[in-house]
């Protein structure tokens, strides 16, 4: 409250040529005293971050910080007899460095060593058993699974609409169950392999199988898989559907980012979402 920008040039993310206007914006404070229009300005001004020009941003910080300007007491010799208004402080960036590196170690991971030299524990973890009650045997072949019907199969096989009244008739909670992605991607930044999903995959598929979906899709899933992982995602895509026949699969899909960092192309992020379709 009480600050009023108006300037052309000076909106964010814009960029100065070397023959730009001298006034980028004009900064107004309004307040009851002066001041209090003093420290709303002071405020304001150090809330500015324009990159690869010079402003008179120090300067007047020097000026609306004087006691004597804040007192009101000057005239036209005020900077004449405050040479050290010019004695300017550079602005160092940290804040927009520091986002730099939080991004940077986000995406990439500490560059940092690691505190100790020990191998990882060799943990297996205990698999619950799936119930042989959906296994049907035929003479000399390997047994074949036949999970409970759920949601994905009403789509199959009745269409959308279908599926759609389904979930409309339905009495109970709808569930969707987030562990195969944002679950591990929140705790431990989406590292967990395809080989460990697929481990578990059975037992869900036969004791989650009214699940409304499952979201396994989308977010980080991806780029950790290539970059991290040294996996194919497609491939992590088309196991888990062999894995998990009847649960809808669910995506998170950042808009026009799709499962980057940058904005696409709306035919880029469309074939992407239609190969995920297919895959799955």
């Amino acid at each position: 409250m009480g600050i009023r920008l108006d300037g052309a040039s000076g909106f964010a993310g814009a960029i100065i040529s070397p023959y730009y206007d001298s006034l980028l914006v004009k900064v107004i404070a309004h307040s009851y005293d002066l001041p209090s229009a003093c420290s709303k300005m002071d405020r304001a001004l150090k809330e500015f971050r324009i990159r690869g020009v010079k402003t008179n941003i120090p300067f007047l910080l020097n000026v609306i910080t004087n006691q004597k300007f804040i007192n009101g007491a000057v005239d036209t010799y005020f900077i004449d007899e405050n040479p050290q208004l010019f004695n300017m402080v550079p602005a160092r960036n940290r804040a927009q460095k520091l986002l730099v590196y939080l991004a940077t170690v986000l995406v990439n991971g500490p560059q940092t060593p690691l505190a100790t030299k020990l191998k990882p524990a060799e943990i297996k973890p205990q698999v619950p058993k799936v119930s042989l009650e959906y296994l049907s045997y035929k003479p000399d072949q390997k047994p074949e699974i036949h999970p409970p019907k759920g949601f994905r199969q009403i789509y199959k096989e009745q269409g959308p609409e279908a599926f759609a009244k389904a979930v409309r008739n339905h009495k109970g909670l709808l569930l969707m169950d987030t562990t195969f992605r944002d679950a591990h991607q929140s705790l431990l930044a989406t590292r967990v392999r395809t080989h460990d999903l697929l481990k578990i995959s059975p037992f869900v598929t036969h004791n989650f199988s009214q699940l409304y979906s499952m979201e396994n899709w989308g977010g980080a899933t991806f780029d950790v898989a290539l970059r991290f992982l040294h996996e194919c995602p497609w491939e992590r895509l088309e196991e888990m559907r062999k894995h998990i026949p009847n649960i809808p699969f669910q995506m998170l899909l950042r808009g026009a980012n799709a499962v980057g960092y940058t904005n696409y192309p709306d035919n880029v992020v469309f074939k992407f979402c239609e190969l995920a379709v297919s895959s799955s």
